[in-house]
């Protein structure tokens, strides 16, 4: 058994949502998972595909703030991501800047900003 991760959209009748699923049992067990927790019926699935992690790591990480903005600037204006905040976070730890398309990095990173359809947004200061 190997643990993989997808990245599935679902289309409902308010709009569309994107989850990231891990799964034990594979694309189909991802997909079992998805209309078990959401409750709808597998056709709502409009994409479902898996995310190899050391790949996806590579592709968001960036040395600079100006490589950042870029990486960000493009995934942003991905039709997956259309309407969804591209989140930029700074790693005290591995001095690297990490784009973010799951929203769950903002959590326990500090926030420099985002990208959303192409614009921009700095994070306001908290001091």
């Amino acid at each position: 058994m190997t643990k993989e991760t997808y990245k599935a959209t679902l289309k409902h009748d308010t709009g569309t949502v994107t989850l990231t699923v891990v799964s034990l049992s594979g694309k189909q067990g991802a997909i079992q998972q998805i209309t078990t927790a959401e409750g709808c019926p597998e056709c709502a699935i409009a994409d479902i595909v898996q995310i190899d992690k050391n790949t996806r790591q590579d592709e968001m990480k960036a040395k600079t703030i100006e490589e950042a903005k870029s990486l960000a600037k493009g995934k942003s204006l991905e039709k997956q991501y259309k309407a969804e905040a591209i989140y930029i976070i700074y790693c005290n730890r591995t001095k690297y800047f990490y784009i973010d398309t799951d929203s769950l990095i903002r959590l326990w990173e500090q926030l420099i900003g985002y990208y959303e359809n192409g614009t921009y947004t700095a994070e306001k200061s908290q001091s």
